[in-house]
């Protein structure tokens, strides 16, 4: 008798890594070679393989979907075509990440793979979208704003990506410049880009000071959010100290600096994705020269249904080299205080 599948994903559709709990097949052997490959673009990618033994006939690979995102982790995934080979029987699946549980009727292609509808952002900030491929290529920018008048004025534009990544990336100002929106418009409220009928808003606001992070949300996509609020920053000293011959001196010397950020009043979507953002697998802190990898050490993630207030999230991070970071000049002017410092009850002098 040859493997045969008894539970296992259908190759009609694809299905979440969050719903790839195991794959059982029946056999008439004691024992036999379970290997899980994967497909990007014709390549094969074998990463897993390990021999199970039968019981009643039947072998199970348990904990699939656990296996595949951290192969798609590694190799910044979103979706791949999977197969998984008991002795030499094999099914083919397309999987795609997925680190919470969906609801059963989840339309995988009715929606970008964003961790909300709505986002805010800078004009000198950055926006990325990864959705299912629906046989088009063609997206839609829409900019809305004020003329110079003062009366409400739309522009709209198409463009064309390429299949060289399931997602789409750039900054605002690229966006603004592309629909020729800061020649149109004396002040810009917000765009939305649209794939077929996929749209999500972005409105544009302007602070002073405000933090970028990306991050890889529950699709494993890459996501932008812009983070307004109050920044301390805190570093301690670590040293031991020994006394030669009557003379102190300072041994295994560690600094650690970290940031603790405590976000502006945010909207549900907002929280929506500073949630992702706090438990994201991998973050960076983005400036006009460089990115930072970064990690969350520590945060206070609580939404209520209070609505005398909104709602106010905080997060301590910190860089992933042991040695301190130094910002550039452009953010260092974050950590330095404005005018706010004083005020009208001060003497001139120090006003």
């Amino acid at each position: 008798m040859a493997t045969t599948f008894i539970s296992c994903p259908s190759g009609d559709s694809p299905v979440l890594t969050s719903q790839l709990t195991s794959v059982k097949a029946r056999t008439d052997k004691s024992k036999v070679l379970v290997q899980v490959v994967r497909h990007p673009e014709g390549d094969i990618d074998e990463f897993f393989s390990t021999t199970l033994y039968a019981f009643n006939g039947i072998v199970e690979l348990a904990g699939l979907g656990k296996l595949i995102e951290e192969r798609f982790r590694i190799k910044n995934r979103i979706y791949d075509v999977i197969s998984v080979i008991f002795d030499g029987t094999a099914t083919e699946f397309t999987a795609i990440y997925c680190e919470y549980d969906l609801s059963s009727d989840f339309d995988y292609s009715g929606c970008f793979w964003s961790a909300s509808s709505t986002g805010i952002v800078h004009s000198d900030s950055a926006v990325s979208l990864a959705h299912w491929h629906n046989g088009s290529d063609v997206y839609r920018v829409k900019v809305v704003g004020l003329d110079p008048d003062g009366n409400i004025a739309t522009v709209e534009r198409d463009f064309t990506r390429g299949q060289s990544s399931p997602w789409i990336s750039f900054s605002v100002s690229d966006i603004l410049k592309f629909t020729n929106a800061d020649n149109h418009f004396s002040k810009v409220s917000y765009f939305a880009i649209s794939y077929g009928n996929l749209q999500k808003i972005f409105y544009i606001v302007d602070d002073p000071e405000y933090l970028l992070f990306r991050f890889r949300n529950i699709f494993n996509a890459p996501e932008y959010i812009d983070v307004v609020g109050k920044v301390k920053r805190k570093t301690v000293a670590n040293r031991e100290l020994a006394l030669c011959s009557g003379i102190a001196l300072q041994y295994n010397r560690a600094v650690n600096r970290t940031y603790e950020v405590t976000t502006g009043p945010l909207t549900l979507d907002q929280a929506k994705t500073m949630e992702q953002l706090i438990v994201s697998h991998h973050v960076e802190l983005c400036t006009s020269t460089h990115d930072y990898d970064i990690l969350i050490t520590d945060h206070t993630c609580d939404v209520d249904n209070d609505d005398e207030s909104l709602v106010s999230m905080k997060f301590t991070f910190r860089f992933v080299s042991e040695r301190p970071t130094l910002f550039e000049s452009d953010m260092d002017t974050f950590f330095t205080p404005g005018i706010k410092v004083f005020s009208e009850q001060f003497t001139a002098e120090f006003a």
